[in-house]
């Protein structure tokens, strides 16, 4: 998509979320934050503990889409929790990647203030931000980690057990869902099933 056609889709965006007056500049991944953070389209916003809009490269050849904040991971700034994120990390580098080299997000970008999980229609509401995240990152491959981010991502009520293991489509982007660190960290036998995941993911990578 050239620079004018983004411009016009970014404003396309803004108009309908409500947003009357804007800063013109060149969009990016970056201009998207202050409309995150400041968001109140659904319920999380009444009492959300806070936001994280996403750690890692704005041009990212590989994009990993979490679940939703926890109070631990808002607590560290960051999408994941600390051993989660060491996990997810080491798992980057087994495919040859540095992990600063890769962007990460939540599926939903609020941490709910009774630390709940978010309900299906808040979910679907943040869909919204995560979909032009994607089209400023511009991934070649897109890895939801968990139930959550995958059925958010592929608008479907599937878990994450039935999702994994092949590669969907989202437009152009390649999405291949795998289990959420977390889980590893109580079910290590899952790590074998993850390996392979990730080993389709670099070699799709390698292929481009």
């Amino acid at each position: 998509m050239d620079m004018k056609h983004l411009l016009a889709a970014q404003l396309e965006f803004y108009r309908d979320m409500g947003v009357t007056h804007l800063n013109l500049e060149l969009p990016s991944l970056q201009s998207l934050e202050p409309g995150i953070r400041d968001c109140y389209l659904c319920g999380l916003s009444l009492d959300r503990k806070g936001v994280i809009t996403g750690w890692g490269s704005p041009q990212a050849d590989l994009m990993f889409v979490v679940d939703a904040l926890s109070g631990e991971a808002l607590q560290a700034g960051e999408p994941l929790a600390e051993e989660a994120r060491e996990l997810l990390h080491k798992i980057i580098r087994a495919i040859d990647m540095n992990p600063a080299d890769v962007f990460i997000t939540n599926a939903v970008k609020c941490c709910p203030g009774d630390l709940r999980k978010p309900a299906s229609g808040e979910i679907e509401t943040c869909r919204s931000w995560l979909m032009k995240q994607i089209t400023f990152v511009d991934p070649q491959i897109i890895v939801p980690l968990g139930s959550t981010a995958a059925q958010c991502l592929l608008s479907t009520t599937d878990p994450i057990g039935a999702l994994r293991g092949r590669i969907h489509y989202l437009g152009k982007y390649q999405v291949i869902p795998t289990f959420h660190p977390e889980y590893l960290l109580h079910n290590p036998k899952a790590k074998s099933d993850v390996w392979h995941d990730m080993k389709v993911v670099r070699g799709r990578l390698k292929r481009t």
